[in-house]
């Protein structure tokens, strides 16, 4: 994705302690060279968290913060890129308060299921996958199904519908585990389709 608004495309990236990394794309979009890893940071401080491995199951919350999956995203209108974060057991929204040449995150806000709870190791997507021209919020997770959460309020202030599972078969399709789902028109119709990995594969679901 273009972090700067450079017209370049950079790259940016979770890792298993919580941490967000951003590579910079120094070369050309046609050669891209990315420099060293920067931590981005959200309020001043870089975002971290604690590995899994150290979880401690009497720390309420379970630990929240390990392994990170990102989406970045303008999630309130705004026309800067925002970074939704799943973690372990939470959902997070970081505003950007920056530029769209410098972006910067204020601190964290948890976005709250609005029946039950989100599924574990949330996997985050934007898009507008009904077409009326608001951003809803697609989720995987550590296992099946993909969530679907209409946005019911507006673009400019985001309010979720109840998680509806879709309806998503393929052969193996349920076979795996930590699964991270994107938007894309892949074949040009128009339409939004969903391409979905887990640890073994990859399916593509064209929108009819």
């Amino acid at each position: 994705m273009d972090w700067s608004n450079s017209g370049k495309l950079d790259l940016v990236s979770g890792d298993g302690e919580g941490g967000i990394w951003l590579f910079r794309n120094t070369g050309t979009r046609q050669n891209p060279v990315l420099a060293a890893g920067v931590k981005v940071e959200a309020d001043g401080k870089p975002i971290t968290g604690t590995p899994l491995f150290d979880w401690d199951p009497s720390v309420q919350g379970l630990n929240p913060l390990a392994l990170s999956h990102i989406h970045v995203a303008d999630w309130d209108g705004d026309g800067l890129l925002d970074l939704l974060v799943g973690n372990y057991a939470a959902l997070r929204f970081y505003k950007n308060v920056g530029t769209p040449s410098e972006p910067r995150f204020a601190a964290p806000t948890k976005i709250e299921c609005p029946v039950g709870r989100f599924p574990s190791h949330p996997t985050p997507c934007v898009a507008d996958l009904d077409g009326d021209g608001k951003p809803d919020l697609i989720l995987g997770g550590a296992k099946l199904p993909i969530l679907f959460c209409r946005n019911i309020g507006t673009a400019q202030n985001p309010r979720l519908g109840p998680p509806q599972p879709l309806a998503l078969r393929g052969e193996g399709f349920d076979k795996g585990f930590r699964y991270a789902v994107t938007v894309t028109d892949w074949n040009g119709d128009g339409k939004p389709d969903l391409l979905v990995g887990n640890n073994r594969n990859v399916w593509l679901f064209l929108g009819k």
